[in-house]
This record gives structure tokens, sequence and C-alpha cells, in this order.
């Protein structure tokens, strides 16, 4: 059946519609929306029986959810250097589960589901923690406790980034996480770069990402000479620093301030990977 025939106005998106007067249903990880006043009194009924309770529903009060999500208004606030985890669960968490995930992440800004199997954890890495290493160490209690099959995407570090480029990423990186589990299924542990892997090899279209690192990897010659011994001396940092005629501990400099820059370990593999197959389609 083609809805779009059937349903002219129908418009689809990553996120559920925080809008009273659309009515959202969840299809292969995205949304389809439906204006009520295009519809029949038979078909709104219908449609509220297959559509999930959405999170504009439950009130979400996040100032955060607001912007990122319903796409209203300005930041809540600035924020330096930070991270979103993606959460997928096959139900609503309880408050007794998210209670756990804000003691465990003490550097959350906001925890906000969007919807009722996607959970944001939003998290301000400033002052680095060991957090998301408890919480990938605990995930299977969690799931044992709770009974939850629990799936999460480590999203980037990212950087100094305007608020509307915040935005613009975490769209991405979102939909990017809907379409690697409709093609791959549930997986315990995803990373950002390999989910980057994998999208390369899909062909998924990704600008505001891309963008992002088109910035910081390719306006610095530095870095794209950093990047292209690395994977050419294949991770040994000693032939490392010989290529590019460095000392061992200038090279661990420029390792940090290209981590904190861009959010990529070049001393892992699948982040060096990532780098330099960037740096060749450019």
């Amino acid at each position: 059946m083609d809805l779009k025939k059937s349903f002219p106005e129908m418009q689809e998106s990553h996120f559920p519609m925080a809008d009273d007067s659309w009515i959202s249903i969840e299809k292969d990880e995205n949304y389809l929306h439906f204006p009520k006043d295009s519809l029949t009194a038979r078909e709104l009924e219908l449609l509220k029986m297959i559509a999930p309770e959405s999170p504009s529903a439950q009130k979400v009060t996040s100032p955060w959810y607001r912007y990122l999500v319903k796409q209203v208004g300005s930041a809540p606030q600035e924020a330096s250097h930070v991270q979103f985890l993606y959460l997928n669960h096959q139900e609503a968490l309880s408050a007794a589960f998210l209670q756990v995930l804000e003691e465990i992440l003490s550097e959350a800004i906001a925890i906000f589901p969007i919807s009722q199997n996607r959970t944001v954890l939003f998290l301000d890495i400033s002052d680095p923690l060991d957090s998301l290493a408890i919480l990938q160490d605990i995930l299977p209690t969690l799931e044992s406790d709770f009974g939850l099959a629990l799936s999460l995407f480590v999203g980037n570090e990212w950087h100094r980034l305007d608020s509307a480029s915040l935005r613009d990423v975490f769209e991405e990186e979102n939909a990017l996480f809907s379409a690697y589990l409709l093609k791959k299924g549930a997986s315990k542990v995803q990373t950002f770069s390999q989910l980057m892997l994998w999208a390369y090899l899909q062909h998924q279209k990704i600008p505001a990402i891309e963008g992002q690192f088109q910035k910081v990897l390719m306006q610095n010659s530095y870095f794209s000479a950093l990047i292209e011994s690395m994977w050419e001396s294949q991770g040994n940092l000693v032939q490392t620093a010989q290529k590019l005629y460095i000392h061992r501990n200038s090279l661990q400099y420029k390792l940090d301030k290209l981590k904190k820059q861009s959010g990529l370990n070049l001393k892992a593999l699948d982040d060096l990977a990532f780098a330099y197959l960037f740096m060749l389609k450019q």
C-alpha cells in the first residue's frame, strides 16, 4: 500500500511530531506524520490505535528536548564540549531506571526520551569522567535487573559547536543509529567511528557531520599529515614520530589536541580508519 497516495499530506521524519494537530506512527525507525484535520473520524481512530504515546504526551519538560527534537527556540545554555548517547529499549523506561542513569551519569546535561523506544543522554564532557565506561560495563546488569534488551550508540565528542550545528549533528547521529538498527539489528554497544565506517559502506548521507570534520581535519595541514603518517605506520607511535621528525612526547601532544578538537582517538583502530577514509573522500 502506497501511504503517500492515500494520505498526500503525510510527512516523514526521524522524530515524533510534537504538535497536537498531528498524529505520528513509528515505521522502520522513522515516523510518519498525519495532519488530523485531513483525516476522517474512522482514519483518525485507527491511527490512534496503532500510534504509541509520544514523548510530548508524556510531558517531557527538558528544554533541550524542546530545542533538539521539537526544534523550537534557542539552545538553553552554551555547551563547549559535549557528547550524545542514544539508548534503545523495547519499551518506555521506568522512573527507577532513569534514576539509575542519572546517578551514573553525573555529568549529564539532560536525559530525555525521543520516542517510546529511544532515550537520549546529553553529556557535558569538559571534565572527562569514567561514567561512560561504567555504563557500558553495567549494561548487562541493567538488562537483567529491569528485564530490558538495550542497545547503546556512543556519539562523537563534539567541541565548540554553535547551537545550530549541534542540533544538526544530533539529528544525523540519531538517524544514523536508526538506519543501522534497521539494516543490522540490535547490538549492545556501537561507537561513533564504527557507525561512520558502516555509513560509508552504505553510502549514507551525513553532510552536517562531515562538514564538522572538514573544518577540523582538512583545514589543518598538520592534522592531515598526522593521520596519514599514523595510517602508514599502522598506528605505531615510534614510526609515526620518526616520519614526522618529532619527539614521542610532541606526537602525544598532537594526538591529544586532535582528539579534543575532533573527538577521534587515532590510537584506536576504528577512529584511525575513519579519519583516513574521510581524508580519501575529500
